[in-house]
């Protein structure tokens, strides 16, 4: 496969900084950097993670974020134009050639010296809210499935502002990160969809375990039912 796409990045948050009107802290405030970094399985060298029950580990080394969405979030939030764009919602890269609907969960990607693999959609965080003084802001990207993606790190190796992204691998063409987020979010998903999903192996754990106990409670009811029929 020789697809290869443009990005801009990498980018890191060199110290945390305090939330609006909270004293918690955040790492969302991303720069570009403009010397190489080094990439190992737990994120670029040098970034930082305020809360790791939530973000950084293996399944999350980086996160992608398509910068075209931020057209539609400045004209969605007109408040917002002077604060969206590169880096605004904590990503790691990002760029306008690439979207949700474009990339597969598995896909393996030589980014400089390293491999990436996407590993699931961005699970937007209630910080978004609080970052950006939006209510609602972190549901309306889950609800709009411009949520971006997160990638593991397959092989450590350095990345320079300029790499571009080539597609290596392509293991599951019909598992968009569109599709694996609509399916999240689908109460009525097939039985068959959800056992495959949870059985998917390079998507994350977090979400295969999410499939697969749905798939279980909802088989668990029906034995349930078959007890009084």
């Amino acid at each position: 496969m020789n697809d290869s796409w443009t990005v801009s990045g990498p980018l890191l948050c060199p110290a945390f900084s305090p939330l609006p009107d909270s004293r918690k802290a955040t790492a969302m405030d991303k720069r570009p950097a403009d010397v190489p970094l080094w990439l190992d399985r737990d994120g670029l060298q040098g970034d930082r993670i305020a809360d790791r029950r939530f973000h950084g580990g293996p399944d999350r080394a980086l996160c992608h974020y398509p910068t075209q969405h931020y057209v539609y979030w400045a004209q969605r939030f007109p408040q917002l134009r002077t604060r969206l764009g590169l880096g605004a919602f904590g990503e790691n890269l990002g760029g306008k050639d690439l979207d949700e609907a474009q990339l597969c969960i598995g896909d393996r990607l030589r980014w400089g010296d390293a491999l990436i693999e996407v590993s699931q959609p961005r699970s937007p965080c209630i910080r978004l809210d609080s970052r950006h003084g939006v209510r609602s802001l972190a549901r309306e990207l889950s609800a709009s499935g411009r949520t971006g993606w997160l990638y593991r790190t397959l092989e450590p190796g350095s990345v320079r502002p300029g790499d571009t992204l080539q597609l290596l691998e392509r293991p599951h063409p019909e598992i968009s990160v569109a599709f694996l987020w609509r399916c999240f979010l689908d109460p009525a998903l097939a039985d068959e969809t959800l056992l495959r999903l949870a059985e998917l192996p390079s998507l994350a754990r977090f979400y295969r375990q999410a499939f697969g106990q749905r798939h279980d409670a909802r088989r668990g009811q029906r034995d349930q039912q078959r007890l009084f029929d």
